[in-house]
């Protein structure tokens, strides 16, 4: 009989230590206790440049930044934190940690990470109290809002020719420039 494999759990701690000393060969995210690669192919950096470009930083920081979220270090493609905001805290020698209140949106651009970004991301986002989440695919711009215990209350879908507005800057931008259609 064949017992069945133990799965190891990272805490934040032990994955910073393991970054900090350069243990991993590529770009990696801790989620959940798990090691997850980040996932980057050309349409997505076209996406990410595009949203970096378009996003309005009048009042606010936009950064690429690893964003420590309950137990776990994910890697959003970008996310805003209102510009005076302090961190609460750190995670290591060079991570910090920031109140809910401070992050105004988080940008998750999805190529193949669909389905991690739409729910267990979304989750991640939610518990953590992010008040706005989107996820871009190149089809559509998936909304966010209403963070809860489980997620989010509410997802909306923004398809090409629509546009999605930017609450902290009161702002709507076309979905087709976001997401890089003309680059695909």
């Amino acid at each position: 009989m064949t017992q069945p494999a133990l799965a190891y759990r990272w805490s934040q701690s032990e994955f910073v230590r393991a970054w900090e000393a350069k243990a991993f060969d590529h770009r990696v995210e801790l989620v959940e206790g798990e090691i997850w690669p980040v996932v980057i192919g050309s349409w997505h950096g076209d996406a990410v440049g595009q949203v970096l470009a378009l996003l309005p930083r009048v009042g606010v920081r936009v950064t690429t930044a690893t964003l420590p979220t309950g137990g776990s270090l994910p890697d959003p493609d970008c996310w805003v934190r209102r510009a005076d905001a302090e961190p609460v805290g750190t995670i290591g020698t060079r991570l910090s940690v920031w109140d809910a209140a401070d992050v105004l949106l988080v940008v998750e651009v999805a190529d193949e990470t669909t389905i991690q970004d739409l729910n267990v991301k979304a989750r991640l986002y939610g518990q953590a109290g992010y008040a706005v989440y989107w996820v871009i695919t190149q089809e559509a711009i998936y909304e966010h809002t209403g963070p809860i215990a489980t997620g989010y209350r509410t997802r909306v879908e923004y398809l090409h020719g629509e546009r999605i507005s930017v609450p902290y800057a009161g702002v709507e931008l076309a979905v087709d420039d976001l997401i890089a259609s003309d680059l695909a």
